[in-house]
């Protein structure tokens, strides 16, 4: 009877070497950052994503929800460190690099649900990709796949920040020894002095209130009152100035830009209706921001450009 871990890593290995995983570990599943959240919850940086609030619970104690999971195995896959190349106004120009190919959450799933065959046989498990009450970037901490840098982004030191995260509960013990991994920061600040809203915290966490990520994916309604910076979908700017990614890893397939973002000026999107916006965005992470959301943030790009407030 197979009880731990080690027993099922070395296929746990190749799969995930067969499927793109760049770094795979393993973590128990207590989160050793969650004071830290809690005092984030408290400070309200978590904005109007109230569901934050409502399975903190579950952070603090997973064992409420996962009474039997004794480990939870981690995976970085990577996804484009640069932006092709592409006309002035294109809306490739305009969105997070996470989100020039397919959907994170899709191609992650598939990747974990080939791990899962390889564990599932000796108990349970549980997929996560950034959809659950857990921290994937603090499991992924425990596991020896980086640090949590200053930006709160997960930085390992041979591939930089920018990966994915995957999470696979289990029901097995955890007897893998994660790597060693160093703190390699230092004093560097080039992630809070670019931020162009001073979003980044002394914590290492970020304030939803003020990142212009949150406010053009998560955030509904009018825009706050912050500098968007060129961005229509996400934003990639402390990440830009990060010393750690001057080597990043080999973009997976999944994640390749795609030619029609390239294509397509981003203005075209004021003039879309939802079955124009659906199809182009077919299979991709923009469908968080939905139609209303990204027709508002170009607007407010357009608005700001014609005021010369936009560069790029």
């Amino acid at each position: 009877m197979i009880t731990k871990l080690s027993e099922v890593w070395p296929n746990v290995e190749r799969v995930a070497r067969a499927e793109g995983v760049v770094r795979v570990g393993a973590s128990d599943v207590d989160d050793g950052h969650r004071a830290i959240f809690d005092e984030w919850l408290d400070r309200g940086h978590h904005a109007t994503m109230h569901y934050l609030a409502k399975t903190a619970n579950i952070r603090r104690d997973p064992a409420a929800r996962f009474p039997w999971a004794k480990s939870a195995i981690a995976i970085l896959v990577p996804y484009s460190s640069t932006r092709p190349d592409a006309p002035a106004g294109a809306l490739s120009n305009h969105i997070a690099r996470y989100a020039l190919g397919d959907d994170y959450h899709d191609v992650l799933d598939r990747i974990l649900r080939k791990i899962e065959a390889e564990v599932a046989p000796h108990g349970k498990t549980w997929r996560y990709v950034d959809t659950g009450p857990l921290s994937d970037r603090a499991l992924a901490t425990q596991a020896g796949l980086g640090w949590i840098a200053k930006n709160a982004m997960l930085i390992n030191e041979q591939i930089g920040s920018y990966t994915f995260i995957g999470t696979l509960l289990t029901a097995l013990e955890n007897d893998i020894a994660p790597d060693a991994v160093a703190d390699r920061c230092g004093t560097c600040t080039r992630c809070l002095d670019a931020c162009p809203t001073n979003a980044i915290l002394p914590n290492r966490t970020v304030a939803s209130e003020h990142c212009i990520s949150y406010a053009t994916i998560e955030h509904r309604g009018d825009l706050p009152e912050i500098a968007l910076a060129s961005n229509a979908f996400g934003c990639d700017i402390c990440q830009e100035v990060c010393p750690w990614n001057k080597e990043p890893a080999e973009t997976h397939p999944a994640f390749a830009a795609r030619d029609e973002y390239r294509a397509t000026p981003i203005t075209d999107l004021l003039r879309y209706d939802q079955s124009d916006f659906s199809a182009l965005f077919r299979r991709s992470a923009v469908k968080r921001a939905k139609l209303a959301g990204m027709q508002r943030n170009v607007a407010a790009l357009t608005e700001a450009e014609s005021r010369g407030k936009v560069c790029g």
